[in-house]
């Protein structure tokens, strides 16, 4: 999920949001400000149900956070690096830099987010039973926090679904995996359920947009996103086990060609192009330091008329973004920091630091299809190629 804001770091993990979260604070916020609240409690000046609407909704999506932040904190200490957190349209997401290597270590991970929600909503749910207890009354302020109780207790609820990619789909796998041995088998079954899960949600959806009206979008729009992201999961899983036991430096570009990083786009486009016909381009300075990297599809966006005054390095990522990784690390591990990173490529650097690969998407499904090839001839998957 890509992030457009970012918030700053918690526990030393970057948190950002996507703009899609600012739809959906406006909608909760008018929600509780117009509906809610004074449903709870009427009569009430305006200005206060706004003001503690719009403080409520910033406590959801403090709870939002705590969910992902814990899934971190303990990933971390499974000894699981945490690329960053995002929070978006259908809440959050936790980028893990590779996967759990035990199913205890993914059962944790996963269960402690639901955990933390219900944690939640067991604070929330106190403060609203003592403030109206000392009250007497269901106020505006104990209405909200009632809803926070509520609201905390479906999302870990929710999350408990056993069915990927939901925290729920996790625990499965985990149990799976713990049963027969079979990380991927465990994955797989995991995804399928999250399918249907997906396939259910979907249903219900339009059930309820046929019945009542546009509320059933909202179950269309979250089951379309869990079918769309249970099948890639299922794919996931399926190519990390064609790619088990290769290595970098089986699939890597090596000798990759680096590019001036005040080069303008114009003379590459000119002069460069027809001779280097790539679509990935590593900068470095005048001593040859890496400063980042580029692709032709940033380029194409910088229009026309600004391509000669504009070098790679404007358009290019933060180095500090771009996964890095070395000859004799085992693909599948790359290959999930590369999907987390938004050009999905992968610089390949040996001991002393020097550039001396290039991974793409394209790199690894050109090695998959040429060892499925070879599978079926009866030879070995990576044959001589690692001599």
């Amino acid at each position: 999920m890509n992030e457009n804001i970012r918030l700053g770091r918690i526990a030393g993990v970057p948190v950002g949001m996507n703009w899609s979260i600012l739809l959906v604070f406006w909608l909760i916020a008018w929600e509780l400000s117009d509906l809610v609240l004074p449903g709870w409690r009427a009569h009430e000046p305006t200005a206060l149900y706004w003001g503690v609407g719009i403080a409520t909704t910033v406590l959801f999506f403090a709870s939002l956070l705590a969910h992902e932040v814990s899934h971190a904190v303990v990933a971390r200490r499974n000894g699981i690096g945490v690329r960053r957190i995002t929070l978006w349209l259908f809440g959050g997401v936790s980028e893990l830099e590779s996967e759990a290597l035990t199913p205890g270590a993914d059962f944790r991970i996963a269960v402690v987010g639901p955990l933390t929600s219900f944690v939640l909503a067991g604070v929330f749910g106190a403060v609203a039973v003592g403030a109206r207890g000392a009250t007497g009354s269901v106020g505006v302020a104990v209405a909200a926090a009632g809803w926070l109780a509520w609201i905390n207790l479906l999302l870990g609820g929710f999350n408990l679904v056993p069915a990927a990619p939901l925290d729920g789909g996790r625990v499965l796998r985990a149990a799976l995996w713990r049963r027969s041995g079979d990380r991927v088998h465990a994955a797989t079954a995991a995804a399928r359920t999250g399918q249907v899960f997906g396939y259910v949600l979907v249903v219900l959806g339009v059930l309820e947009f046929l019945a009542v009206g546009l509320a059933g979008l909202w179950f269309i729009f979250l089951g379309w996103f869990l079918l769309a992201a249970a099948r890639a999961e299922e794919s996931t899983a399926v190519l990390r086990d064609s790619l088990s036991g290769v290595h970098v430096s089986d699939i890597m570009t090596r000798d990759p060609v680096t590019f001036d990083a005040d080069t303008t786009l114009a003379d590459l486009l000119d002069d460069h192009l027809h001779r280097y016909p790539f679509s990935t381009y590593p900068l470095v300075d005048r001593t040859g330091r890496l400063l980042g990297l580029t692709t032709l599809s940033r380029i194409r966006h910088v229009p026309a008329h600004h391509r000669r005054t504009t070098r790679l390095i404007d358009v290019s990522g933060p180095l500090a973004e771009v996964p890095v990784g070395t000859p004799d690390e085992p693909v599948p591990d790359l290959f999930q920091r590369m999907q987390a990173s938004a050009d999905g490529r992968a610089f390949v650097v040996d001991a002393t630091g020097r550039l001396v690969g290039i991974v793409s998407p394209s790199d690894i499904a050109r090695y998959v299809q040429w060892s499925m090839l070879q599978a079926r001839r009866g030879a070995s998957p990576w044959g001589s190629r690692r001599g």
